[in-house]
């Protein structure tokens, strides 16, 4: 009997032991993981994101509990629902409805579960909503980045720039190596029309912590607003985004990529002339954008100006929904719609962002609201480097600054020589055909420019300018519209229907 005792005990005690050494084993991986899921966490590039989803589903099947993985997992998806456009709300929700909100728990993880709570409420439009539980989290744990990033985020689109990077830095200095702080404090730049400090810091950036999509094509964004011969590649990352697989997940690319990427091909044909292929990418950008502000803003600006001005409203719409009208990337979208609408909007106030399109919309409206001098005085602005590199800006210096542009204004009987060409602008080119309608307006040729912008009546953000040019001016010479002209007509009232020149 003693001996059965003995083995008995023996069995027990061994059971016992190898028991303890699975949870030790078991307790020794999870605080693995819980690190791996910090360190991805504080990454915070897409893939980071994605694995860091990943572990805290596996820490949660594992202790369903497991309350500081569940406010992980409801942050990492947050984020990947505002700053990606991913699908993620409902299942923020439902964690969140299981995350703590009592002080018993860490403040950590509560912080954590507040600046989730924060982002979803950033991503249904509430932006109050968003920046009082932020701050209200920030408070409980001064200590943390999470509400502090969210806070950021939520200023960011009440168009106070200012206090977002106020925010974000903070956030910062107590997680210097946090990415995704420094990727939206660098996007806060740019809107601010700091592209040197958002290259500088996107550049350092990406050198620490490796590839991410969205920090790359903002880092081609500051170089295309610097004008810089060397900007980054963005290849790779658009040729994997734009060409998606049948196979592929359809989460996957996230659309705020693709679109990104359209939008950054869009900007740089427009740039170099090809206003067609241009307005081909930005299309597909429309088509693809979700509803992330900044991207709906920039989309819909571009679309103004390269001629949809209805579907540059819709987005731009889209956008005031999610982010405050006054928000830089906002106020410039809305003043590109309205010239587009033939108005003569005044220059946002506040900053000036810093890309491409935002300064070719200021020499545009200059145009529009002080004619040639005020043009001449807006040119002015932009270095030598700036003008040679946009198309568009210098078509408008070589037509309307240029001295030799000039003589032949004031004299329209002289044709001696064609006008020269700007970068791969056609002749053809609508937009052109606006602008050399201008020059023989104002040299009191008004057969040419009636000729001229009947040439001009749609494929281009001044079509509806170009309309009530071209219907002023046959009354003047007491003509009636041309056929071929009162079809483009009908394609501008299809394209703007809020064209004034058409009511």
């Amino acid at each position: 009997m003693r001996g059965a005792l003995l083995v008995l005990a023996v069995v027990v005690g061994l059971g016992t032991v190898a028991s303890l050494l699975v949870a030790w084993r078991r307790d020794t991986a999870s605080d693995g993981m819980r690190s791996e899921l910090a360190v991805d966490l504080e990454r915070g590039s897409l893939a980071g994101l994605a694995r860091a989803q990943a572990r805290a589903r596996h820490l949660i099947v594992a202790d369903p509990d497991d309350l500081e993985a569940v406010a992980a997992l409801a942050f990492a998806s947050a984020v990947l629902a505002v700053d990606y456009g991913f699908d993620t709300a409902d299942e923020v929700h439902k964690l969140l409805a299981r995350s703590p909100v009592a002080s018993a728990h860490a403040d950590a993880v509560v912080a954590m579960s507040a600046a989730a709570r924060a982002l979803l409420l950033l991503a249904r439009g509430d932006r109050d909503g968003a920046e009082r539980v932020a701050t209200a989290a920030a408070k409980i744990a001064p200590g943390a980045p999470y509400p502090l990033y969210a806070l950021g985020r939520a200023r960011a689109r009440a168009g106070d720039l200012p206090g977002a990077a106020r925010a974000l830095e903070a956030a910062l200095i107590e997680a210097p190596g946090f990415t995704l702080a420094e990727v939206a404090w660098s996007e806060t730049q740019l809107d601010a029309g700091e592209a040197q400090a958002a290259r500088d810091t996107l550049s350092r950036t990406l050198a620490r912590s490796g590839d991410d999509p969205r920090a790359t094509l903002l880092l081609g964004e500051a170089e295309r607003a610097l004008g810089s011969d060397t900007p980054p590649d963005t290849s790779k990352v658009c040729a994997t985004s734009t060409a998606r697989r049948d196979d592929a997940s359809p989460r996957w690319p996230p659309p705020v990529i693709r679109a990104a990427c359209h939008l950054a091909q869009a900007t740089h044909d427009r740039s170099a002339g090809h206003r067609a292929q241009a307005l081909t990418h930005a299309e597909e950008a429309a088509r693809l954008v979700p509803a992330e502000p900044r991207l709906l803003a920039a989309t819909a600006k571009l679309l103004a100006e390269l001629g949809p001005v209805d579907w540059a409203a819709g987005l731009l719409g889209r956008a005031r929904r999610l982010a405050a009208a006054e928000a830089p990337a906002l106020a410039w979208a809305g003043a590109a719609v309205d010239l587009g609408r033939g108005r003569t909007p005044a220059l946002p106030a506040g900053p000036r962002p810093a890309d491409p399109e935002t300064r070719l919309l200021m020499a545009r409206i200059a145009l529009s609201a002080g004619g040639v001098g005020a043009l001449r005085a807006a040119l002015k602005a932009f270095d030598e480097n700036t003008m040679k590199r946009d198309a568009d800006l210098s078509l408008l210096a070589q037509l309307f600054v240029n001295d030799s542009s000039r003589d032949r204004a004031r004299d329209p009987r002289d044709t001696s020589g064609s006008l020269p060409s700007v970068g791969t602008t056609p002749p053809t080119d609508p937009w052109r055909a606006y602008l050399d309608g201008l020059r023989a307006e104002l040299a009191g040729n008004l057969p040419d420019a009636a000729a001229s912008f009947g040439r001009a009546l749609s494929g281009h953000g001044d079509a509806c300018r170009a309309a009530g040019e071209y219907l002023a001016t046959l009354r003047l010479l007491k003509r009636p519209q041309d056929s071929a002209a009162s079809g483009t007509l009908t394609v501008l009232r299809a394209e703007n229907a809020g064209c004034v020149n058409l009511r």
